[in-house]
């Protein structure tokens, strides 16, 4: 260890309170490193963004999360889990990898689906009258509480235009 320059004489007790406090401060500044690299590695992909406390990653686990007007285009939420009325209403989620995800009881009235992967997703209960949504998805799980006018799931799990 090296000799205290600062303070003739410290007693083990400062002693121990500076280095308590150094390591308090290393700590502070690796977490608000990590949290920086972990915001910005997202690079040109949506998955990785932090919003309203949400890590969006696959498998992310955020029930309620409240991602109103959220752009996450092409954004990877692969089994994530956005059940529990999560708050997708007026959110970009075109081209969005939602396979397996669960989106149970979310609000997802007026969010854009334009070429999102739903297979596997759960959309039992979601509120989604005024979704934007184009083609077939396939493969999706549950029955939504209210769909965009002349769509309809079937009993194979087909979302399509009826």
């Amino acid at each position: 260890m090296l000799p205290n320059t600062d303070v003739p004489d410290a007693s083990p007790r400062s002693r121990r309170r500076r280095r308590n406090l150094i390591a308090v401060a290393v700590a502070a500044v690796l977490a608000i490193t990590g949290t920086v690299v972990a915001i910005t590695v997202s690079g040109g992909s949506r998955s990785g963004t932090i919003i309203n406390g949400c890590n969006l990653v696959p498998g992310a686990q955020c029930p309620g999360a409240n991602l109103t007007g959220a752009d996450l285009t092409g954004a990877n939420l692969r089994s994530a889990n956005l059940s529990g009325a999560a708050y997708l209403s007026s959110a970009d989620l075109s081209n969005a990898d939602l396979r397996g995800a669960d989106l149970s009881n979310a609000h997802l009235d007026y969010a854009d689906l334009t070429g999102a992967s739903l297979h596997g997703a759960d959309l039992a209960g979601a509120d989604m009258p005024g979704a934007y949504l184009s083609g077939i998805y396939r493969g999706v799980k549950g029955t939504p509480r209210a769909l965009p006018t002349g769509w309809l799931v079937t009993a194979d799990g087909v979302l399509r235009p009826g």
